[in-house]
């Protein structure tokens, strides 16, 4: 109980410190100041800030698959996907400037990719689509999701990521299930495939 309690407190001071401040003047000498533990302390539960950083992406990631359910839109699903970036948008624009770059990006595709694959499923289970079609409709808006994202993140997240989500989900209104509807009439795809 002792050891989840400390690694939560490590967790949420160090996104509170990164909120504050870029990454690169982050020392775990400072976090664990922070938390009123010994460095010792944070060595015995983490290895290095690379592997808290993936921690927390990684919590992230489950809480985005426990808390989708069949009831949300892509639209709902993604905005509350996205929640730990709009919570803690200095701290994701501090990563984004650091080495850990490439760890935001996966983490976005991931969490893009878990929405998309969930609901163009569950769109699938009422047509005759073919596997390899869903899985190309959903990695399709994976991509389109996760880079507009990354590009809001990019350019300093100043428009509302909601409202142009709602707008996206707007525009592109029943696209999947007319795609997936389409792949019904389409010729069997016979070759191996292999998806992102």
């Amino acid at each position: 109980m002792a050891k989840n309690y400390t690694r939560d407190l490590i967790r949420k001071e160090f996104i509170k410190l990164l909120n504050k401040k870029p990454l690169h003047n982050i020392t775990v000498t400072e976090l664990a100041k922070q938390c009123n533990i010994e460095r010792k302390t944070f060595y015995y539960h983490y290895e290095n800030l690379t592997q808290l950083i993936k921690e927390i992406f990684d919590e992230e990631l489950e809480k985005v698959i426990e808390e989708f359910n069949e009831t949300l839109s892509w639209e709902e699903g993604f905005i509350l996907a996205a929640k730990f970036i709009l919570d803690n948008k200095k701290a994701i624009k501090h990563m984004y400037e650091s080495d850990y770059k490439i760890d935001l990006e996966k983490y976005v595709f991931s969490i893009s990719g878990e929405i998309m694959n969930k609901y163009v499923s569950l769109m699938a289970e009422n047509t005759d689509a073919q596997e390899i079609d869903i899985k190309l409709i959903a990695y399709f808006y994976q991509c389109a999701l996760s880079s507009s994202l990354i590009q809001w993140v990019a350019t300093d997240m100043r428009t509302d990521p909601k409202l142009i989500i709602q707008r996206i989900g707007e525009l592109m209104d029943g696209n999947i299930l007319l795609s997936l509807k389409r792949s019904e009439k389409l010729e069997k795809f016979t070759q191996n495939f292999e998806i992102g």
